[in-house]
């Protein structure tokens, strides 16, 4: 099983080229490379000119032998937007499809639209997601659908796609040719699921993507394993039992990101030697 980390706290720390260097350097084999939050003080890459910008990053990618396993799209899609390229963020989330797949990413993370109530959150979804499987034919690449979250008026959370019969059973009816289910460990906590439970109850051939962090089921803690609640011996088996093949990707944004840049190597150091130790764990399950 190969290890992962997302980008996002190496890119706006360095910059998205440099950031890959510390990446590499830590010895993981893959990165996930997220297109979310890009700051506005700058021309956005997923705009104009969007080939040329990825075409260069995938030339940094192929100097450091380092792959690019997944992505993550941007989440600016709102509930009444146009689901076609004359939606000025569709067409961002278009653009940051064909760059995942420049980077060679097997699949993309696209968040589910978040609906109003009466509104139908699975039909609405199907129409949204179903839109882009022209994309993902067009450029050889999945999307992957997550299990989300949502919050009520009084401050609890709500699922999206919170269950994995219901996550399950709508990949399949999008179709694994050009989709697939994401499971976030610490999303599966905030509705109610063990992470182990939630990867259990996977129907077959669904689950391609992991976004790999540790939570106690109060918030989304995206921290490293061994420094929340979850059952890590546990998970492994869920995932051994249901003989997924992916990668192991951490998603350890609030981690990383408390320490300063000049500890940051050492911070990775440590989350590329808990991969390691998670992954050989597995391995020899």
């Amino acid at each position: 099983m190969k290890l992962s980390v997302e980008n996002y706290v190496f890119r706006t720390r360095f910059g998205e080229f440099e950031g890959l260097e510390y990446i590499k350097k830590a010895g993981f084999d893959c990165v996930d490379m997220s297109f979310y939050s890009y700051s506005s003080k700058r021309p956005n890459p997923l705009d104009e000119g969007y080939v040329e910008y990825m075409t260069s990053l995938r030339a940094k990618l192929d100097s450091l032998e380092l792959k690019c396993n997944q992505s993550h799209a941007p989440f600016e899609m709102g509930y009444g937007a146009r689901f076609d390229e004359s939606d000025a963020s569709y067409k961002r989330l278009v653009h940051s499809i064909h760059s995942a797949a420049i980077l060679g990413a097997k699949a993309i993370v696209v968040h589910a639209i978040h609906v109003p109530e009466g509104e139908d959150l699975v039909e609405y979804n199907y129409g949204f997601y179903s839109s882009l499987k022209k994309y993902c034919l067009d450029y050889g690449i999945k999307v992957a659908v997550e299990n989300l979250y949502g919050h009520a008026a009084d401050g609890s959370f709500t699922p999206v796609f919170g269950n994995p019969e219901l996550l399950s059973d709508f990949v399949l009816r999008l179709g694994t040719d050009c989709f697939c289910a994401c499971i976030d460990t610490g999303h599966a906590s905030l509705n109610g699921y063990a992470p182990e439970d939630f990867i259990r109850g996977m129907k077959k051939g669904v689950l391609e993507v992991l976004h790999i962090h540790d939570g106690d089921g109060l918030g989304d803690r995206h921290v490293l394993p061994y420094t929340g609640d979850f059952k890590w011996s546990k998970i492994l088996e869920a995932l051994k039992e249901i003989q997924y093949q992916g990668e192991f990707t951490f998603e350890i944004l609030t981690y990383l990101r408390k320490f300063p840049d000049e500890l940051i190597p050492d911070a990775l150091d440590l989350a590329y030697k808990t991969g390691r130790y998670l992954i050989n764990k597995f391995e020899n399950l």
